[in-house]
C-alpha cells in the first residue's frame, strides 16, 4: 500500500490562538511578543499583520514602522499548549499515526484511514469542520499531503493559510525542476550557500548530484539531501506518544539593547547555563559536548561552535566555562550579541555515569541537589547565581519552544 502522509501547519498559531480568545483583537494587525514595552521581537503575527509585510522574528521597532497600528499582545504559552492538546484530540480520532513536529505542526499517516473517509481531502475537510466547531472560526490549519514527510509539509506550505493542498507521485518531476532547495525544510542558507557554490539551485539539481560528494561534503546528512533529490523521502512518522528520547538540551535568549556587549552578555549566558544544568537534572541527563552561539544582529549572521568536555556534567557552572572557552575559539571578534543560545548534547542517562572519584566534584554534585530542593520548593528565583543580579531580568518570551524541551501533549 503506498504511503499517504497529512502534514498539517496551524495558520499564525499564537495570534489567531489570541483572537479567538479575545474578540477585541479580531479582524486587526496583532504582534505577539513577550512584553510590549521592552525593546524585542514579534514571534508570531496575525493574518491582518501579514498584508503589511511584517513577519515573525522581526524586531519590533521595525514592525510598528511597517504598521503603525500594529497592537502587541503579551502572549501565553500555557494557552497555546492547551489549544494543542485540544486540536491533538481532535486528530486522535481520525489516526493514532501521529508525529508532533512543533506546538503548531504534525505529521500524519493515514495510508489506511484515509479511504474510510472518502480520501484524503475529504479528511482534511471533515477535520477541519471539527476544528471549527471545538476551536474556533479563527483557529485554523493548512494541510498538504504527499507520500512523504518533506514533500507532505512543501505542499501545506505553499496552499497556506487555511487551504488543502495534494501532490501525487507523478507531479514530483515538475516540482523537483521549479524548486529552490532552500524551499525544503531542512536545508538551511548554509547549505543553500555551499549548493550554490557548485551550481545546484533546485532540488532537481540536487538530485543529480553523485551520492558520494554529497556524503563527503556533508556525511550522512548527504544520504538525506539526495533523497530529496530525488522526490523521496522514507523517514517513518513517529507516533509522538512513543517518540524518541531528547537528543538536546537548551535555552536561547534574544537580548535587549542594554546588554548587548558581549561583557553583559556574558550574565545572561551564566544564567541560561544553569538553566540547562538544572533542566538536565530534572531529566536524568548529563552530557559531554556543549554548543554556543550568538546572532550578530537581528537578521545577522550566526556564529556558533561546540565543544566535548572530557567527562559527562549536569552542571551549570562547568556548561558555562566550556562556553568561554568555545566564545575564545570563535573565528570572528564577537563584541556584541543579539541572540545567545547554548546547549548540551551527546546526552547519558545519570545513572549509568559512575560517581566522580574527586570530593570536589561530588561536593558541587551535592550542592546542585540541595539547589534543586530549594528551587522545587519555593520557585525558580528563590537562589540564583550572583552574576544574574546585575542586570534587570529579561522578560520570557513566548518564542521559545525551544529544542530540547519536552511537552507533555
Amino acid at each position: 500500500m503506498p504511503r499517504i502522509i497529512m502534514h498539517l501547519d496551524m495558520d499564525s498559531y499564537f495570534a489567531s490562538v489570541e483572537q479567538q480568545a479575545v474578540p477585541s483583537l479580531r479582524g486587526r494587525p496583532i504582534g505577539v511578543t513577550g512584553k510590549p514595552r521592552e525593546r524585542s521581537i514579534v514571534v508570531a503575527v496575525s493574518r491582518e499583520a501579514k498584508r503589511y509585510r511584517i513577519s515573525a522574528g522581526m524586531p519590533i521597532w521595525e514592525a510598528r514602522r511597517l504598521c503603525p497600528k500594529l497592537e502587541l499582545v503579551s502572549g501565553s504559552a500555557a494557552r497555546y499548549i492547551a489549544t494543542t492538546k485540544r486540536f491533538l484530540t481532535i486528530l486522535k480520532r481520525y489516526t493514532s499515526m501521529i508525529e508532533v513536529f512543533s506546538i503548531d505542526e504534525v505529521f500524519m499517516d493515514i495510508s489506511q484511514e484515509a479511504a474510510r473517509y472518502g480520501g484524503p481531502v475529504a479528511m482534511a475537510e471533515a477535520i477541519k469542520d471539527e476544528f471549527r466547531e471545538q476551536l474556533g472560526g479563527y483557529i485554523t490549519g493548512t494541510f498538504g499531503v504527499a507520500s512523504s514527510k518533506t514533500f507532505a509539509k512543501l505542499t501545506a506550505k505553499r496552499h497556506k493559510p487555511d487551504g488543502i493542498g495534494i501532490l501525487n507521485d507523478e507531479e514530483i518531476p515538475e516540482l523537483l525542476a521549479r524548486t529552490p532547495v532552500d524551499a525544503v525544510c531542512g536545508i538551511g542558507p548554509r547549505i543553500a550557500k555551499r549548493l550554490a557554490k557548485v551550481g545546484v539551485h533546485t532540488l532537481a539539481e540536487l538530485g543529480a548530484l553523485p551520492e558520494d560528494y554529497l556524503t563527503r561534503e556533508f556525511g550522512i546528512y548527504g544520504l538525506f539531501l539526495r533523497q530529496v533529490g530525488l522526490g523521496r523521502d522514507p523517514t517513518p512518522i513517529t507516533p509522538y506518544s512513543t517518540a524518541a528520547p531528547v537528543k538536546s538540551v537548551g535555552h536561547s535568549k534574544t537580548l535587549p539593547p542594554t546588554l548587548r556587549s558581549f561583557d553583559t552578555a556574558r550574565l545572561v549566558l551564566r544564567g541560561l547555563c544553569d538553566k540547562v544544568g538544572r533542566r538536565m537534572r530534572q531529566l536524568g541527563f548529563v552530557g559531554r559536548t556543549v554548543y554556543f552561539g550568538v546572532r550578530l544582529g537581528a537578521l545577522g549572521p550566526h556564529c556558533g561552535k561546540q565543544i566535548t568536555l572530557p567527562l559527562p556534567t549536569d552542571d551549570g557552572e562547568t556548561i558555562y566555562h566550556a562556553c568561554l572557552a568555545i566564545h575564545r575559539q570563535m573565528p570572528v571578534n564577537v563584541e556584541t550579541a543579539f541572540n545567545i543560545g547554548v546547549s548540551v548534547r551527546n546526552l547519558l542517562d545519570r545513572v549509568s555515569v559512575p560517581d566522580s572519584l574527586l570530593e570536589e566534584d561530588r561536593r558541587r554534585d551535592r550542592l546542585n541537589r540541595a539547589i534543586d530542593s530549594i528551587r522545587d520548593r519555593y520557585g525558580e528565583k528563590a537562589l540564583v547565581t550572583g552574576e544574574t543580579l546585575l542586570f534587570e531580568p529579561i522578560p520570557e518570551h513566548v518564542s521559545g519552544f525551544s529544542q530540547g524541551e519536552q511537552w507533555e501533549f
